[in-house]
């Protein structure tokens, strides 16, 4: 609704009056004005309704009587001896002229602000982060006003005027930054390019890998310390990248054997970890900057002077407080993830440790055997002789087959008879003595096979060279530990 409008009415002697009212929305004003009938010719209403109303200047008669008063929800708009003939376009006026200078006041806040932002912007001379962000928020904080429909048009008009000028001197004072900015990131891009170079021709020479690779880590670490553009970033990350990735195919890193035994789940876990640690640090700098915006509105609205901008002020207060607990809630959802998955690194690491060792040994067992295997091949043993050290060999191992069904019967056996019985087997074996047949005793069946077979062996090594004789000592003992 326009702030002026004319009506038909009567005055305290009923006589009829053209009744003109004006907001004065700056002063929250009402001033009303009367003209008797008779002055009021066709001509002169024509104006009133066709220029007058719409703010354009017209030549009109003199009013009879002048009322200015102050605009009130609770009270009429016009004086109790003046009565409208349209009541509802005055009950209309008075209810949306109060918006609109409740709007007006709001509108003069954010004329204030960007007043501050444009003094700011004249005294810093160059171009900052800081401002534009400001900057930033002020026009997203209108244009959430706009959307709401809190501001007019007009002031909505008015305040992105100003505001596109502040952005278009923010962008100027940014080109001459950015041409610096450009200049230093080239500067840097030779700097690193050099010594990537030198490390990419280490790396294809293959010598002293490892020292290549820490030298790599510095220079990685160097440069998440410097700023460079997007281009020159993603160029100078792209060489180290597979810088890393050719010393480690040259070292055997990230090979099938590790990620067998449990190094992929590892290296999957801490990876996950690292990202974790990451987004906890983002998020508690975001909790950090919104903890410094909540200080920043609590002392703005101990200095606030009008009642809309301090309740404003607090509704804003009321969002940031919210969005806080909310991260917070999520930081600690993060924490307990980052506990359980340093347990679960914990157990990668021992079970990969744990496959290492039997990898180990298996593979320390794998050289005893070929050891063994070669010695006997350079022993020239005769036919006779390899046939009797195999069938020997075939007899323990067929004892250890059925040693595994007579467990049972071994573990009901008295203690004093086991540890007799391998007290016994362990001097044979040995070649310590030699037991005679009448002097053994029951004993389960693996003991009473290898036994049989060992003596037979050793009867035949003590009319035998003594080369054989070791032969089979080496033999037996291989055998018994691989039992």
């Amino acid at each position: 609704m326009r702030n002026r409008i004319a009506v038909w009415g009567r005055d305290a002697q009923e006589k009829r009056v053209l009744i003109t009212i004006e907001l004065q929305v700056t002063d929250n004003i009402v001033r009303i004005e009367t003209f008797p009938e008779k002055v009021v010719t066709d001509e002169v209403y024509a104006a009133f309704m066709d220029k007058w109303r719409k703010g354009e200047e017209v030549e009109l008669p003199e009013p009879d009587r002048v009322i200015a008063r102050e605009l009130s929800v609770s009270e009429s708009l016009l004086p109790d001896d003046l009565r409208a003939e349209q009541t509802d376009m005055i009950l209309r006026a008075q209810t949306e002229w109060h918006f609109h200078v409740l709007s007006e006041k709001l509108a003069q806040n954010y004329r204030s602000e960007l007043a501050e932002i444009e003094d700011r912007i004249e005294r810093a001379g160059a171009y900052s982060g800081e401002l534009w962000n400001q900057a930033k928020a002020f026009w997203q904080k209108v244009q959430g006003q706009l959307q709401d429909k809190t501001l007019m048009r007009e002031q909505g008009n008015e305040l992105r005027k100003r505001s596109d000028a502040v952005f278009a001197r923010l962008k100027e004072l940014r080109q001459a930054v950015n041409a610096q900015y450009e200049a230093e990131s080239a500067k840097q891009k030779e700097k690193f390019g050099k010594l990537l170079e030198d490390l990419e021709t280490r790396i294809n020479e293959g010598t002293h890998l490892n020292k290549v690779f820490q030298e790599l880590r510095e220079v990685q670490r160097k440069f998440h310390g410097v700023k460079f553009t997007k281009e020159d970033r993603d160029a100078i990350y792209g060489r180290i990248d597979a810088a890393f990735k050719s010393v480690k195919e040259k070292r055997g890193q990230g090979g099938g054997a590790e990620k067998a035994a449990g190094g992929g789940a590892l290296g999957r876990n801490e990876a996950r970890y690292q990202g974790l640690m990451k987004a906890m640090e983002r998020m508690r700098k975001s909790i950090s900057r919104d903890e410094e915006d909540l200080k920043f509105e609590r002392r703005r609205i101990e200095r606030t002077d009008g009642q809309l901008e301090a309740q404003i002020r607090q509704a804003k207060i009321v969002m940031i407080e919210s969005r806080i607990a909310s991260k917070n809630d999520k930081l600690a959802d993060m924490v307990k993830t980052q506990t359980m998955l340093e347990g679960r690194i914990e157990k990668d690491k021992k079970r990969a440790e744990k496959e290492a060792r039997k990898a180990a040994e298996r593979q320390a067992k794998a050289a005893a055997k070929a050891k063994i295997a070669a010695s006997m091949a350079e022993s020239n043993l005769s036919p006779e002789e390899k046939a009797k050290l195999e069938a020997a060999a075939a007899a323990i191992k067929a004892g250890k087959k059925q040693a595994k069904a007579d467990r049972k019967d071994m573990k009901a056996a008295p203690p004093g008879d086991l540890v007799a019985n391998f007290a016994a087997l362990s001097q044979v074996l040995a070649g310590e003595v030699h037991v005679p047949r009448k002097q053994r005793t029951a004993a389960p069946s693996l003991l009473d096979q290898a036994t049989a077979k060992i003596d037979q062996a050793v009867d035949v090594a003590e009319h035998e060279v003594q080369k054989v004789v070791d032969t089979v000592k080496a033999t037996a003992q291989v055998l018994k530990e691989e039992e």
